[in-house]
């Protein structure tokens, strides 16, 4: 699943075990909502200020850990911050989370008040190919085809962690599931 993960950065968040592109702290409220192996994509709201709202990276929820009734934990991998922020407004009008709406909820508004909330994978592509992702999974084909080469050609053993480690951030990009 593609989940949106709100998060200040431009401003403090009452939840302090939060690190921007680590860790994301979350009420027991959503914990149904979350699940280890999501995609994410942060989005930075500010209901005062238009300019501060917008997309600003993508990953991969690693393990979650309960540390109470009330506090949950996700461990953020495989993160990218983008090269570009994304603003949540269509050049058109409308948001880009209405893109593809109907495949994860009924209403055509994204649930802005909701931390954690589904998100297409059409609107995912579009953020993806408007935030400099595009350059980003090419970087990584790049990189991935000098590790096989490493591994193949020059028997560098140690070449195959990092295979792992590109194919995983591609699967992320290309909002794949095991």
């Amino acid at each position: 699943m593609i989940i949106i993960l709100s998060q200040k950065i431009d401003t403090d968040s009452v939840y302090a075990g939060d690190e921007v592109f680590k860790t994301y702290h979350y009420p027991a409220r959503y914990r149904n909502q979350i699940h280890e192996g999501d995609t994410f994509v942060y989005y930075q709201g500010n209901r005062y200020d238009k300019s501060q709202r917008y997309y600003f990276g993508t990953g991969k929820i690693g393990k979650i850990r309960q540390e109470d009734e009330e506090n949950y934990y996700a461990e953020l991998i495989n993160v990218i911050r983008f090269e570009k922020k994304v603003p949540i407004y269509l050049p058109d009008g409308g948001y880009v989370e209405q893109m593809g709406y109907e495949t994860v909820r009924k209403s055509i508004n994204p649930p802005w008040q909701s931390s954690i909330r589904p998100l297409s994978k059409a609107a995912y592509e579009y953020m993806l190919s408007k935030s400099g992702g595009k350059e980003i999974i090419e970087s990584c084909n790049a990189d991935l085809k000098k590790a096989i080469q490493r591994y193949y050609i020059e028997k560098d053993k140690n070449a195959v962690l990092q295979i792992l480690k590109i194919a995983n951030q591609l699967a992320d990009l290309y909002g794949l599931q095991e």
